[in-house]
């Protein structure tokens, strides 16, 4: 099969090359995972396969040639590598964190989000949260990201038929603006109980970005939380960190930009920073090697505005 995957690589890559530094690259490796796993039958996401013909690199040249006849060797031959697993196996290896933070971020969505709330999906990329595990339920909808991106989802969900009538969008450069300023010129009740959805965006960004996010969740109604994963300030520094940081720059022309220091203790470290921005550290896990001591890749975490 390698030949034919080597063709779909060619109609996946050569979109995103040529959108580089005007729309997130990074955006397709989440949204192929979910792909993968739906045509597993393993997590359901059907306006994930819906969705993924309007974007320039889920194109059907990707799909028919690459993700398809991945997903087919996997279910003729019984054979799914880690990368594939959903759920993922512990310890998460970086192949599969994909996997490893769906079922986190799944999971705290559905445990925390209750009728009347508002959700908030920061960077949504190409995320189909909003137009399945979330869809019907009695919440206010809001998709969070920079314009450019958003753009090519937005056409992408014309163009497929995807309904989206219940889903506001809003833009906003994470690095220059407020989100919550944005949000609220959109009909976002800042008194009302949210979860907030950050996936595969706190690596970009600048410190200050993050401290601002994490403070503007503070001054939401208590009960309000935010669901979040990073990549470790350790494992950034480290040889691992550095050739990933190349592979990115080289694929995507993304760099990354920040991490949590977790070292000596992931909960502890991690719980102080958040109690720093306002928020208790209600529930995480490190990605990668979960020993004490040990440097983990990377992190899951929600977070939750106390009672005054």
């Amino acid at each position: 099969m390698v030949p034919i995957y080597v063709i779909g690589l060619g109609f996946y890559m050569v979109p995103i090359l040529l959108a580089r530094g005007r729309v997130s690259g990074t955006a397709y490796e989440p949204f192929t995972g979910r792909l993968l796993y739906h045509l597993l039958g393993t997590r359901p996401d059907a306006a994930s396969l819906q969705l993924a013909p309007g974007l320039p690199a889920a194109n059907r040249g990707t799909l028919n040639l690459l993700v398809r006849p991945m997903a087919w060797v996997s279910r003729v031959t019984g054979f799914v590598p880690k990368a594939f697993l959903y759920p993922p196996l512990r310890p998460t290896s970086e192949g599969a964190m994909v996997g490893a933070r769906c079922e986190f971020l799944d999971k705290a969505l559905r445990d925390h989000v209750a009728a009347g709330d508002q959700v908030v999906i920061l960077g949504a990329g190409w995320d189909t949260r909003a137009y399945g595990l979330l869809a019907g339920r009695d919440a206010a909808l809001f998709e969070v990201d920079a314009l450019a991106t958003q753009a090519v989802k937005r056409a992408a969900i014309e163009k497929t038929g995807l309904d989206a009538l219940h889903v506001t969008f809003v833009t906003c450069d994470f690095n220059r603006q407020s989100w919550l300023d944005a949000l609220e010129t959109h009909g976002f009740d800042p008194q009302r109980c949210t979860f907030v959805l950050w996936e595969g965006v706190t690596m970009y960004l600048e410190e200050q970005a993050i401290q601002s996010t994490l403070r503007a969740v503070a001054t939401l109604p208590p009960g309000s939380r935010i669901a979040f994963d990073f990549f470790t300030r350790e494992w950034i520094d480290g040889v691992a960190g550095r050739m990933g940081q190349w592979a990115l720059v080289a694929t995507y022309g993304e760099s990354l930009a920040f991490g949590f220091s977790v070292l000596p203790d992931f909960e502890g470290r991690l719980g102080a920073y958040m109690a720093e921005q306002g928020l208790v550290l209600e529930n995480c896990r490190p990605m990668g090697d979960e020993r004490e001591g040990r440097v983990p890749y990377g992190g899951l975490a929600v977070a939750v505005t106390p009672e005054a």
